[in-house]
């Protein structure tokens, strides 16, 4: 099958396109809201599989993609990409349900409403399981 049998020529100077392209140029995607942040706990470093030792900092999971990207809301921090950093997914439960993972980047974060406020953004790759 021919891979351009079903291409369509495009106008891009009919007034009819600009009228309705012009009405978008305002928008902004925003896929906040697609996801329920919840509580977790996270420490900077490697932190050993059940031990409860260590500084344990409150944090707010905001994204999971379910493969092992994850971005974490928490207070502003010296964090580096590549750092290590342990998370308890289950901070208030009975066991601690820690992850190890990798910072992949950290920022302030830069959306309007977050502006004036300690909205720190950090993005953890944890390797899943194979």
């Amino acid at each position: 099958m021919d891979p351009t049998s079903r291409l369509v020529d495009v106008d891009w100077n009919d007034p009819r396109l600009q009228e309705l392209l012009k009405k978008t140029e305002g928008l902004r995607l925003d896929d906040r809201g697609t996801y329920k942040p919840r509580r977790i706990r996270v420490h900077p470093g490697w932190h050993p599989l059940g031990a409860n030792r260590g500084a344990w900092v409150p944090a707010l999971l905001v994204w999971d993609t379910g493969h092992g990207d994850l971005v974490i809301q928490m207070q502003p921090m010296p964090l580096r990409p590549g750092d290590p950093m342990t998370l308890d997914k289950a901070p208030n439960g009975v066991e601690a349900r820690l992850e190890h993972g990798e910072i992949m980047q950290c920022r302030a974060g830069v959306r309007p409403e977050d502006e004036g406020k300690d909205v720190f953004l950090v993005w953890v790759h944890v390797p899943t399981p194979r």
